[in-house]
């Protein structure tokens, strides 16, 4: 144990909320969402293109001047050009007004909003996961203590009958008895040890440490029950993830429909142009007066007229899909709050047992006291005491298990709610 990793809950937590590959990635995502704003930045960057162009026309292009009044009516053929032509140019265009970009942006920040509730709903999912987790693994390591207790006294019992037996005040059968006693916690022993070793593998799976990490649980039952039993948290059930990102989706949708109809509204946009031709008789880029500048700017209109219903078609779905999430908003309300009244009874129920095994307990251990003395005066048989130490055990199970129970009852409330 000098090596081993000490870990209360809120450490489990922590790990996790670091470790977690499912909670890197969604990180990820939230990234990928945010970085779509700089590309919407960048359509609206203007668009400059280059262009070189060195052509070398091997045969010109001849032309035909039909009945040519310079020649008499007789048709004369013409061959035009020369037979290198060089163009450098330079184009640039800027978007001026498109009606959809506002939508793509709202789009991006509602898609933004939507990973970051994933994200926040994964924590929520995994913060549940390793609570209950690290309670299972408490649980099992004190029925681990438990099982270790009762082996002890089955077999001091054993060993205390093998000497009556040797002696002759012990007769083989009750020997056997014993014997059969002390087995059967050997055997409830292992599987405890198996039942622990398991909850601790699940533990360090859900904080995303390696199997053969070793850890040690630096809290029990008792101490968080303690830090549990005044349980009262306000509902927020408005603010539960699952709402949110359906709320997110239903804005998604929505912006979606309203940018269908934006599709249809005119586009504007502004472009120009310098061109630089050089026609020359031979390959020299470098000649004098052989180059002829041109340029021109202008602004284009581009207004769609008929898109074959494709719009019209598109806004339906989206319409239909929103109301889709406004029916899921409200069903999902309905479900927590009945998630909210099932667990708030749930877990009023297990205080109400948890008194009830603890009470059992204290009555238990009292009884047990009573017996032993009335043992060694010889008023009862080993026979008798032994039954009142199987009770005095079987009410130490049902008081830890009805803290575990509580535990686990409290940490699901508290998703309910909207608090974990």
């Amino acid at each position: 144990m000098a090596s081993a990793q000490r870990l209360t809950l809120n450490d489990a937590i922590k790990m996790a909320l670091e470790n977690r590959w499912e909670l890197k990635n969604q990180q990820l995502q939230v990234q990928l969402a945010e970085g779509e704003n700089d590309k919407l930045k960048a359509k609206w960057l203007p668009q400059v293109n280059a262009s070189a162009d060195m052509r070398w026309n091997t045969q010109l292009q001849t032309s035909v001047f039909k009945n040519a009044p310079f020649a008499n009516g007789q048709d004369v053929k013409l061959v035009l050009g020369v037979p290198f032509n060089n163009n450098l140019g330079l184009s640039a265009e800027q978007k001026v007004y498109d009606a959809a970009t506002k939508y793509d942006r709202q789009l991006n920040q509602a898609t933004v909003q939507s990973q970051t509730i994933t994200l926040e709903k994964l924590k929520s999912d995994l913060k549940l996961a390793v609570t209950e987790a690290y309670f299972a693994a408490l649980f099992q390591r004190e029925k681990l203590v438990l099982a270790e207790k009762t082996v002890e006294r089955t077999k001091a019992y054993w060993e205390a009958g093998k000497t009556k037996f040797e002696k002759g005040a012990l007769l083989k059968n009750d020997l056997d008895r014993l014997v059969l006693e002390f087995n059967n916690a050997q055997s409830n022993l292992n599987k405890s040890r198996q039942d622990e070793a398991l909850s601790v593998e699940n533990l360090k799976y859900q904080i995303g440490l390696k199997s053969e990490v070793v850890v040690e649980l630096t809290e029990n039952l008792t101490s968080l029950f303690l830090q549990n039993q005044s349980l009262s948290l306000e509902s927020t059930i408005d603010q539960r993830p699952e709402i949110l990102q359906e709320q997110a989706a239903l804005k998604i949708n929505e912006l979606t429909e309203q940018k269908q109809k934006a599709r249809l509204a005119p586009v504007v946009s502004a472009y120009g142009n310098y061109t630089a031709l050089q026609l020359n008789d031979t390959f020299n880029p470098f000649a004098s007066g052989t180059w002829f500048p041109f340029n021109y700017i202008g602004m284009k209109l581009n207004v769609p007229v008929f898109d074959g219903k494709q719009t019209a078609l598109l806004k339906r779905d989206y319409a239909i899909k929103a109301q889709v999430n406004r029916n899921n908003v409200e069903k999902l309300k309905a479900d927590f709050g009945y998630e909210v009244r099932n667990t708030t009874n749930i877990l009023n129920q297990e205080k109400i047992n948890l008194e009830d095994t603890k009470a059992n307990l204290v009555l238990a251990q009292q009884i047990l006291e009573t017996d032993r003395f009335r043992y060694e005066k010889g008023t009862i048989l080993l026979s008798d005491l032994k039954n009142t130490e199987y009770s005095l055990q079987s009410a130490e199970n049902n008081y830890l298990t009805s803290v575990y129970n509580f535990l686990v009852a409290a940490v699901r409330y508290k998703k309910a709610v909207g608090g974990l």
